[in-house]
């Protein structure tokens, strides 16, 4: 008996089940809550970075590069967003399939019919943390959201064609569920007057959506902005130009509120991503993109 259960157990060891799932690490939430729903119950995914974390800087903690180490499949925004930390983690998880490139990798170069915002001329440090490569806050909209889908779906498939018509369903699943959507999105930005961002970094829901955004509060990301160009913004809100002012959560500070306080406007906060799983959670983002009220 003992004999029996020692050789059931080896056979066991050896054969890979059916039900194995892929690896998946996206360095930010919206693009792990897409991976998500594509792969189901056939992929365990790993976010890198926290829900109310700015994606530019996130901690290159050795237990990220750990997940990496083992993953099949890196996600990530690319055009230069995680530059400032992916690669040193790529680099020390050791592992071949997720460098760029690499069969194990996917981001926004390979998934957007259009980058939008690519800077023109010459490019230097005076124009701030600018990205060459174009505006990398492509998830924020929901087509965009779709064509990572699909890009998922296939490349899921090539790492396992046993469940490659689920994935292929899911992804379908999904981009019925946001063309459902679309049209009370449309009417609900539609009904949102002109506004004020801390970044350009709604430029994509902006296209989508024919939001107005008139002014930026730091128009040179990462350079804190002039004296002047506040008091001609706090006059252009006086004036009733914009409506309110829109920030991510990790851009919420006292010169912003002041901003607010002394243009008569309310701040809203508008996150990039909001905290959950799968596609509810990435498809309800825009749900609170296009609510009333804040905080």
């Amino acid at each position: 008996m003992l004999k029996y259960i020692f050789s059931l157990i080896m056979v066991v060891g050896l054969v890979t089940p059916a039900w194995a799932q892929l690896h998946i690490v996206a360095t930010l939430p919206a693009l792990g809550q897409i991976a998500h729903g594509v792969g189901g119950s056939y992929a365990e995914v790993h976010i890198l970075a926290h829900p109310d974390q700015d994606p530019h800087f996130v901690p290159p903690k050795p237990t990220l590069a750990r997940h990496l180490a083992r993953a099949d499949l890196l996600v990530a925004a690319g055009l230069s967003l995680e530059i400032g930390w992916l690669p040193p983690l790529i680099e020390a998880s050791r592992n071949p399939l997720i460098r760029p490139g690499a069969k194990g990798y996917v981001d926004g170069g390979q998934v957007l019919a259009e980058v939008l915002g690519k800077p023109g001329g010459k490019i230097s440090r005076a124009l701030g943390d600018i990205h060459p490569d174009g505006n990398p806050h492509w998830w924020l909209d929901p087509l965009n959201g779709v064509r990572l889908a699909y890009q998922l779906a296939a490349r899921m498939g090539e790492l396992d064609s046993a469940h490659a018509p689920v994935f292929e369903q899911n992804a379908e699943a999904f981009a019925a569920q946001v063309q459902t959507r679309m049209a009370d999105w449309r009417q609900r930005f539609a009904a949102l007057g002109p506004l004020v961002s801390y970044h350009d970094s709604y430029l994509y829901l902006a296209r989508r959506f024919a939001l107005r955004i008139i002014d930026f509060v730091e128009p040179k990301p990462g350079i804190e902005p002039s004296t002047a160009h506040l008091d001609a913004l706090v006059k252009r809100l006086q004036r009733g130009e914009a409506v309110a002012v829109w920030l991510e959560p990790y851009h919420d500070g006292r010169t912003v509120r002041r901003v607010c306080e002394l243009g008569q406007v309310p701040c809203l906060i508008r996150p990039d991503v909001i905290a959950g799983d799968g596609f509810g959670a990435y498809l309800g983002l825009f749900d609170v993109l296009a609510g009333k009220g804040g905080r």
